[in-house]
């Protein structure tokens, strides 16, 4: 497959994600991965569907892949400790806190008052 089609898939991806539907968005951006393992968009995405369908476990472990790539990333890192604040795992939420911390102050306060809620 080629960029294009990378390109159609994410803009399929995309409109099925922006009318809420989460599964058929998901099938996209993983065809997405299927060819192309380390695309930071498409691992992004697909952190973001198994998210928005509440699939917190493959959601982290999404996430942590898509961090591999971009470990400052402050968007998939408020995300991953969001996940772990919506799965009362304070400890990984904290954990996160501090990594974010380093490296966008503003948006870990909001985790933390997530954590502390």
């Amino acid at each position: 497959m080629t960029t294009a089609s990378i390109d159609e898939l994410l803009k399929n991806g995309n409109d099925a994600f922006a009318q809420g539907n989460y599964h058929q968005a998901l099938n996209q951006y993983l065809k997405i991965i299927d060819i192309d393992p380390a695309n930071q968009v498409g691992l992004a995405k697909v952190a973001t569907a198994y998210y928005k369908l509440r699939d917190y476990p493959k959601a982290v472990a999404a996430l942590n892949k898509a961090l591999e790539g971009d470990p400052k990333n402050r968007d998939l890192l408020v995300m991953l400790g969001m996940v772990y604040v919506r799965t009362n795992d304070k400890t990984n939420a904290l954990a996160v806190y501090d990594r974010l911390k380093k490296v966008h102050p503003d948006k870990a306060e909001l985790l933390y008052k997530e954590i502390y809620k």
